[in-house]
């Protein structure tokens, strides 16, 4: 089997020396037509990656506008250690053998060959000869996209519009490119493991914080790397799992200050005052990078989105999310601008120095401020076996929350080794109160603080083809949450028929209230949780294309839970309703692993098992998990993989509790004390098609998966409460699901279509409702055509539409309900002259909230600007032309429906100013 060889070298103007850019490279096989080419660098350099070997009658044809073509004969060196030799290859008119190779590698005139066999084709040097060309008129423009091997590159100029500001803006115009709301970057199907800047990771895996405010016009090209591997000591050991995205800046924009600075301001109808600003500053030089943005609004932009880790190499944990009390705003489909009533600021600093032998220092600190209202209204309809019950309700709600971040990493990244620490720290206040009408009218307030730490360090050392990690990663998390709930009217805070395990303490009988309107219920939860998992692992390149690893180490965790609960209870209602226990387990473990890389096949299989020891129920558990995957790739275009997995699943301590805990006003949840492992199994297939060059990609998936589970999920209706927990109750869930996703760009009209097909089904036996169980099955269909272009030099359109079709039914019971939801977005760019943008939109949304009544809403946006010289541009912009007060919309989950017409934002009017500098 031929094996992917790399080709590289510079080339040059001939009696000069100078580097040619823009020069193309084309590998022509013996008796074929070239297909694989690269084009040379701004300082001439050129990496071309062919999928085999080159064989004798193998040549390299270099060619350049203003230049005589070249070709070079490549012949592979005989296996008994002589020097290969060639002859210049002449062919087509204008041909010469001007080509000269450099270093003793290489022999004969224009020839390239190698030594003992050994083919790795480095350090060509072409000398090309200037040519006169007769022609009387010529338009060069620089292709869309270009393939090197396995980087794709797109030409910034090529696809941004007038009216595009971010570089987010243009990358959402890529074909094989998505920009999801949140900030995530695809490319065809694929996460982005990192985003650089001239080849450099500026702020940790947090790259929305970049690529939102970053000018288009200070980017040249937006390199795709597939398959790269950021760790330069296991290059050739083992391969990278996902793609990342490197942003070439312009000359202009390099080694000074660049950036954006916005300010607007405005009026609602109801009215009140708009603000919206935001200054961005970035400095890209040889020693010192610095990324800083400040931003404040309360036009409904979500600025926290911005400080959120994306990356797959750079641990996003953080704390906030762990803890049991659930009070706060509540959140409709819709994008932020419309239903976001905030008032937000932001702050952040990133600095990057580069120091001596490959060592870089990055320095971070953030600071976010967030004051959020909602108000809506809503029927919660619960499905049971022989019947349904609906509950009506109103809320207003507010949230603030102060957070602050400190983030320092080093790091050395060398041919021979690998390190890098990162120290970061997290302390966060959130307060919320939430006032709710209508069955259960009552008010709540929660203060809801928490610190995060974390240290993760890793150590790579590379000795040929061997490697050796040294991974530890280690958080400490501390909460410390209030919630006060006080009923008003006819809600007495009654559990009655409510009985728990005994306390985890002596002393245990549950406090009660007197059942009157008017009480209160108080939550206090303390946490403090420490995690760890420390391990060594170890790479060892056995052959060629095969990699054999071992990973070695161990994981840990400490709980602490200190929880108490008063003023729940009614007449004869006893239970435990104070937590005050530690939990904690630890996990050695033990990986062996296996990866087969060549031209055509990929292999990846992984075997991990271990052992858990637990305390706080003090037990043990073996526990493994196999999985494994196997890619074919025919051609350098599509792949087919195949992968499963087999698992069973250790405990987790953050069960280990027994007494109750109040959620929010409606929830009561109680721990498990149940030690049965459930299993999981899960098979899928996925075809990957891509053509950069033409702007065509397919992606699709297809999957099943099983779960054997010893516990079931309990939800039980007492009194005002519903309860939730676990108990022992063997039963199954099954998933399938399957997508077909596909764009392409088309060049007339900068633009390109997409569409994405899913379905997706989920059935489960694993809830046991008012102690019956209750099975069900959720179905959906979703279909997402999109399409943008410029239908004219001066006007552009984008258009999505968005179809769901929902299916709920309780086998066996006869009920069912289903729902088709639609969205159109459109939206209609004029440019009618060079200085002037106006921009119309409009959405259009279809819910159904029962089988016989649906909604339409309607929600038209218009802007103007006008650009004058200096890089400044003057905006005004109306959201929610037509005044729309609430949108309504209605989803299943699990056993209900829940149904909500929710507020959103009025019509608002902005006038601005925007410059780049």
């Amino acid at each position: 089997m031929r094996q992917s060889e790399v080709i590289s070298g510079v080339v040059v103007e001939a009696g000069k020396g100078t580097p040619v850019a823009g020069a193309v490279v084309l590998y022509v096989p013996a008796g074929q037509e070239g297909t694989e080419y690269a084009l040379t660098d701004g300082q001439g350099r050129f990496g071309l990656q062919v999928s085999g070997m080159p064989a004798a009658g193998d040549s390299l044809r270099v060619s350049m506008l203003g230049y005589a073509t070249v070709t070079l004969a490549l012949v592979a060196g005989d296996d008994e250690g002589g020097d290969a030799v060639g002859k210049r290859n002449t062919g087509e008119s204008g041909e010469t053998g001007a080509g000269r190779t450099g270093k003793d590698r290489f022999e004969g005139d224009g020839t390239v060959g190698s030594r003992s066999g050994v083919a790795d084709w480095q350090d060509i040097r072409v000398e090309l000869q200037p040519q006169a060309l007769n022609i009387k008129e010529v338009v060069v423009r620089a292709p869309k996209v270009n393939l090197f091997g396995d980087t794709v590159e797109f030409n910034v100029q090529s696809f941004v519009e007038q009216q595009d500001k971010s570089i987010s803006d243009v990358l959402k115009r890529m074909p094989g490119v998505e920009v999801r709301e949140g900030g995530d970057i695809y490319y065809n199907g694929e996460s982005i493991g990192n985003l650089y800047v001239e080849g450099m990771d500026l702020l940790g895996g947090r790259y929305s914080l970049l690529t939102r405010n970053l000018s288009a016009q200070d980017v040249k090209k937006v390199e795709i790397i597939e398959k790269h591997q950021p760790v330069k000591a296991l290059k050739g050991i083992t391969s990278g799992e996902k793609p990342a995205i490197n942003l070439v800046l312009q000359d202009q924009a390099r080694g000074k200050w660049v950036g954006s600075a916005a300010l607007a301001g405005g009026v609602t109808s109801d009215p009140q005052a708009l603000w919206d600003g935001n200054l961005f500053l970035m400095r890209v030089g040889r020693k010192w990078n610095s990324v800083n943005n400040i931003k404040t609004n309360n036009t409904g932009e979500d600025l926290s989105g911005d400080l959120r880790s994306m990356s797959l190499y750079d641990r996003s944990g953080s704390g906030g999310g762990d803890g049991f009390i659930s009070v706060g705003t509540s959140e409709a489909p819709l994008g932020a601008a419309r239903v976001r009533f905030n008032t937000s600021a932001l702050a952040n600093t990133s600095n990057t120095w580069k120091l001596r032998n490959d060592w870089k220092l990055n320095a971070s600190a953030s600071y976010v401020f967030d004051r959020l209202e909602s108000s809506n209204s809503s029927e919660t309809t619960y499905y049971f076996e022989d019947g349904e019950r609906t509950v009506t309700e109103g809320e207003e709600a507010m949230t603030r929350q102060h957070n602050i971040e400190a983030r320092v990493e080093a790091e050395a990244n060398r041919d021979e080794y690998f390190f890098r620490n990162v120290l970061r720290a997290e302390g966060s206040f959130q307060d919320a109160i939430q006032t709710m009408t209508g069955e259960y009218p009552n008010t709540q307030k929660a203060r809801l603080p928490y610190i995060f730490v974390s240290d993760d360090i890793r150590y790579i050392h590379r000795k040929g083809s061997r490697s050796l990690t040294l991974m530890s990663q280690n958080d400490f998390t501390h909460y410390d949450q209030r919630l006060t709930v006080l009923r008003d009217g006819d809600g007495n805070g009654s559990a009655a028929g409510l009985s728990g395990p005994q306390d985890n303490t002596s002393g245990g009988q549950a406090p009660s209230s007197d059942g009157g309107a008017g009480s209160t219920q108080r939550q206090l939860v303390g946490i403090a949780d420490f995690n760890t998992n420390t391990y060594v692992s170890t790479d060892l390149r056995v052959a060629r294309s095969l990699t054999l690893g071992l990973t070695g180490g161990f994981a840990a965790s400490v709980r602490r839970l200190d929880t108490r609960l008063e003023g729940v209870g009614g007449t004869g209602a006893s239970g435990s309703f104070r937590n005050d226990l530690t939990a904690a387990y630890i996990r050695p473990y033990v990986t062996p692993s296996l990866k087969y890389d060549s031209k055509s096949w990929e292999v990846r299989l992984s075997a991990p098992v271990s052992w858990a020891k637990y305390w706080g129920l003090d037990t043990d558990r073996f526990i493994y998990r196999a999985s494994g995957s196997v890619k074919y790739m025919p051609g350098p275009r599509l792949s087919l993989t195949v992968s499963g997995s087999a698992s069973n699943s250790g405990l987790d301590i953050r069960d280990f509790y027994s007494g109750y805990i109040l959620r929010n006003y409606r929830y009561l949840t109680v721990g498990s004390q149940n030690t049965a492992q459930d299993e999981s199994y899960s098979v899928s297939g996925r075809i990957n098609f891509k053509d950069p060059v033409n702007m065509f990609y397919i992606d699709g998936t297809v999957g099943r998966s099983w779960n054997i589970l010893q516990t079931s999920s309990t939800q039980d209706f007492l009194g005002d409460y519903i309860v939730t927990g676990t108990e022992y109750a063997p039963s199954r869930g099954e998933s399938r699901y399957a997508s077909l996703s596909s764009s392409i760009g088309i060049y007339g009209i900068n633009g390109k279509v997409g569409v994405t097909l899913s379905y997706m089904d989920f059935s489960t036996t694993s809830i046991l409702q008012d102690g019956v169980r209750t099975p069900y099955l959720s179905q959906t269909i979703s279909l997402r055509p999109t399409f943008n272009g410029r239908l004219t030099r001066w006007m552009s359109l984008s258009y999505e539409l968005g179809y769901s079709h929902y299916i709920l039914s309780l086998p066996g019971t006869g009920t069912s309900e289903s729902k088709d939801n639609f969205s159109h977005t459109l939206s209609l760019n004029l440019s009618p002259h060079r200085s002037l943008d106006l921009k119309l939109s409009a959405e259009h949304y279809y819910t159904m909230l029962t089988a016989d009544q649906a909604m339409n809403t309607v929600l038209l946006d218009a802007s103007v600007a006008w650009r004058l010289k200096g890089g400044v541009e003057l905006s005004l912009t109306a959201r929610n032309l037509l005044n729309q007060r609430t949108y309504a919309y209605s989803i299943f989950n699990a056993l209900q429906q829940f149904s909500c017409e929710y507020r959103i934002r009025p019509l608002n009017i902005l006038a601005g100013v925007y410059f780049t500098f």
